[in-house]
This record gives structure tokens, C-alpha cells and sequence, in this order.
């Protein structure tokens, strides 16, 4: 049986129905822009760094001593990361700030890295102000001092540099990214309204 299907109805809609698809397309991506210039709320991220050592036993080297806290760096990252200590640092950012700062937060939002073959570490936070990141990256460092120190005599930890709200990074708004989706979404309405009003009109002409 032979079909009587053909994709001439299709090309012709989008040839001769171009200028509104187009036009559509424009008025998409005009669109997109707005909504994401409405819509984005911009987050801030600022680090601060650290080193934790310890000083040498009596009996040991200064060497030995290093490569042992270059090697227990990992362990370390772990510990800064835990989610105990962003409670305390949640805690104290409240006590010291007036600021609540949920522990999830934390947890969400805070990153330590590792800076490799050394004693280093840089605590990373993001927020929706430049302040708020910088005290909970500071706090967490504070946490981590306040619960280790006490335990570990020989144990040293030197903030080596302060999270500072003037330091922070702000993210931009991907603007291109909603302007093609509108611009699409655009187009293909504007091309599917068109081939059903077509369609309409061919079928009441053909009755």
C-alpha cells in the first residue's frame, strides 16, 4: 500500500513562515536574558590557608618529622572536613557573628584541598555574601584549632592567611546559556504553531 506521507508540508511551513520563527527566536532569547538576570543570585568564594604541623620529639629530626606531617596531610583534610567540625564552626559563627549558618550549609559549601608535598591546606567557601564565606571558612579553621590543639601538644596549627570578604570571587550570570535555550524554545513554538495552523487550513479547504 502506498503511503501519501511527504515531508514537503514541513519544509514549506518553515520557508515560508521563516520571519516569525526567527522573529520568535529573537524574542525567546530577549527573554531568557531577563529570566536570568531576574532570577540569578550571585555566590562569593573566598579561601583561607593553613599549616599543620608538628614540632619534633626530642628524639627525632626536623626532616622526620616533616615527612611524617606531609604524609598524615590526608588525614588531615579529612578531619578539617568533618561534619563535627562544621558544627562547631557553625556554632561559632552564630556566638561570635549573630549569623546562623546551618551545619548542612557547611557541609554544602565548604571545600579543603590539600596543597601537595607540603604541610598546606586551603579551606574554600562559597555564599550568597562575600562575609558569609569568609567567616565560615575562617570559623572552620577556628573549629579545627579549638577540638586539636587541646589533644596534641606538639600539634601546630598557623592560619596562614585570613578568608577576607574584599577577596572574594563573584560569580557572573551565564546569560548565553538561557539566551539559546529561549531562542529555541522560541523558534519551535513559533515553527509548531505554524505547521498546526497549516495543516488547519489545508484540511478546510480540502473538505
Amino acid at each position: 500500500m502506498k503511503s501519501n506521507f511527504s515531508f514537503l508540508p514541513f519544509f514549506k511551513v518553515l520557508w515560508y513562515r521563516l520571519f516569525w520563527i526567527v522573529l520568535f527566536a529573537v524574542l525567546g532569547g530577549i527573554s531568557g536574558y531577563f529570566v536570568e538576570r531576574q532570577m540569578f543570585t550571585p555566590q562569593y568564594s573566598v579561601s583561607s590557608t593553613v599549616s599543620v604541623y608538628h614540632v619534633k620529639s626530642k628524639a627525632g629530626s626536623n626532616l622526620d618529622q616533616l615527612n611524617t606531617d606531609v604524609n598524615r596531610l590526608g588525614t588531615v583534610q579529612s578531619e578539617i572536613g568533618d561534619p563535627g567540625i562544621y558544627a562547631n564552626a557553625s556554632r561559632l559563627v552564630k556566638e561570635n557573628k549573630g549569623t546562623s549558618i546551618p551545619t548542612k550549609y557547611f557541609i554544602e559549601h565548604v571545600s579543603v584541598s590539600a596543597k601537595a608535598s607540603s604541610t598546606i591546606l586551603s579551606v574554600g567557601a562559597t555564599a550568597n555574601t562575600a562575609q558569609k564565606a569568609a567567616d565560615m571558612s575562617n570559623y572552620v579553621i577556628q573549629a579545627y584549632k579549638n577540638k586539636y590543639l587541646k589533644s596534641d601538644g606538639r600539634l601546630r596549627i598557623e592560619q596562614l592567611s585570613k578568608a577576607k570578604a574584599m577577596y572574594a570571587t563573584k560569580s557572573e550570570p551565564d546569560y548565553m546559556k538561557f539566551i539559546k535555550n529561549g531562542a529555541l524554545i522560541g523558534a519551535i513554538l513559533a515553527y509548531l504553531v505554524c505547521l498546526v495552523l497549516y495543516f488547519r487550513k489545508r484540511n478546510s479547504k480540502s473538505k
